[in-house]
């Protein structure tokens, strides 16, 4: 069975206008199903990723993404003409009604997609100011070799504390003591793992400049570009994918700003959405 493609445009940094010569070139689209994907029982992809920098989503999830102002299905909708790859009849009256998809929740979903840029910053900035020395041992958190409390038990035993069907009081100081420890335990071995993962996946350039600056400049970059966005669809109803601010972005990408400045921005701009 094949597809439809009613709309296809160049996406990310090449349509904001911040793509440097070291930059991919995003593809994202939308599709129809073959009318048995509507009519038959069996099951048919919510989205189909060509390659990692290309991905067509089915027009029924495309919808209920754009409907919750999903920063990466809106801006599908508002790139330039000109990086529109495909567009059909069909997908000329998406874009005609795309303002119909706009909401308050935008304030709220590029906002937060922003934040999680930030998180990332203070996550990268602490393992480059403090990396972690080495992997966590069970001994270290004093305790055995053999896990004493199992995830499920101990999930279970957070979520009944948490929702009231047992008090802390109902169980044994000493099985509190070793889920704090088992809870300790875990989230540094998550630590360590996440850490080992950015070190395999270090951009080269990119590690550069967060040597030289102290924090990812990317993820600040796409931090602003994200809350300014926010702020622009909530105040004007318009989304401005293609950014007359880019040569200030890109130079927040080189470190334009400190990092206490950047939180001091994030935090002036976060306050009104």
């Amino acid at each position: 069975m094949q597809h439809t493609v009613i709309l296809e445009t160049v996406h990310g940094s090449q349509a904001y206008g911040l793509a440097t010569a070291a930059s991919d070139t995003d593809r994202k689209g939308v599709y129809v199903a073959h009318p048995q994907a509507f009519l038959g029982y069996r099951p048919w992809p919510e989205q189909v990723e060509l390659n990692a920098d290309h991905v067509l989503y089915d027009i029924r999830k495309f919808f209920t993404l754009a409907a919750a102002c999903n920063p990466t299905i809106i801006e599908v909708l508002f790139t330039d003409e000109q990086d529109r790859t495909t567009i059909t009849e069909e997908g000329q009256q998406l874009v005609e009604h795309r303002k119909a998809f706009l909401s308050r929740r935008a304030g709220d979903s590029f906002g937060r997609y922003g934040l999680s840029q930030l998180r990332r910053i203070k996550t990268h900035r602490r393992w480059l100011l403090h990396p972690p020395a080495t992997q966590p041992k069970r001994r270290d958190f004093g305790l055995p070799e053999a896990t004493v409390i199992s995830r499920d038990q101990m999930g279970a035993a957070e979520a009944m504390l948490a929702d009231g069907r047992i008090a802390e009081a109902e169980l044994t100081p000493n099985f509190l003591e070793t889920m704090d420890r088992e809870r300790r335990y875990r989230s540094a071995a998550r630590e360590w793992q996440q850490y080992q993962e950015w070190l395999r996946k270090r951009n080269a350039k990119r590690a550069e400049l967060e040597q030289a600056h102290g924090y990812d400049t990317k993820h600040a970059m796409h931090l602003v570009r994200l809350l300014r966005m926010a702020g622009e669809i909530l105040s004007t109803g318009e989304v401005v994918v293609r950014r007359p601010d880019a040569a200030e972005l890109k130079a927040i990408r080189q470190g334009s700003l400190s990092f206490d400045a950047l939180l001091a921005e994030s935090e002036r701009m976060g306050e009104g959405l």
